[in-house]
């Protein structure tokens, strides 16, 4: 058996910025341009602004995986909610529960602040991701619906 490094989980900061932009590029198969990484990467770190991320992080602070999520009022609860925009570990570090450390971090900084609740969306295709929320979290049965105002244009092919 293989011995991995230590995992630790911490928000980000300027210092993870060129791992983190690997692996999200990675996660998207490069579908965004720098500009769209640039805004991005000013939003989560700016204090000021509900998008934020948290990341995987080994001994030598690799940036293995990475959770964005925004945190947001919304009506009916008293208490403000988060959606966990993605989640996403590098391949060759699948199943040695980064995921779950990840999303247990946001749990705790919900508990932590009070949220209602967290949410996220799942691709009906993605199975490995559906197995992995399956004892984590309530699948509620709902069609997601969007209208493209714009985001279109901006993704590539």
């Amino acid at each position: 058996m293989v011995a991995h490094n230590v995992i630790h989980i911490a928000p980000m900061t300027e210092d993870h910025i060129v791992g983190w932009r690997q692996l999200w590029r990675k996660n998207l198969n490069d579908a965004l341009d720098d500009e769209v990484l640039d805004h991005t990467q000013g939003q989560i770190l700016d204090s000021r602004e509900p998008l934020f991320a948290l990341l995987a992080l080994t001994e030598n602070d690799e940036v293995v995986g990475l959770l964005h999520g925004v945190v947001h009022p919304v009506a009916g609860s008293l208490y403000p909610v988060c959606y966990m925009q993605d989640l996403y570990v590098h391949p060759g570090r699948r199943r040695q529960g980064i995921a779950t450390r990840l999303l247990e971090a946001l749990r705790m900084m919900g508990a932590a602040a009070k949220w209602d609740r967290i949410y996220w969306l799942t691709d009906q295709q993605n199975k490995e991701a559906h197995e992995f929320y399956a004892d984590k979290s309530v699948a509620l049965d709902f069609t997601f619906h969007v209208l493209p105002l714009g985001m279109l244009d901006r993704i590539k092919d």
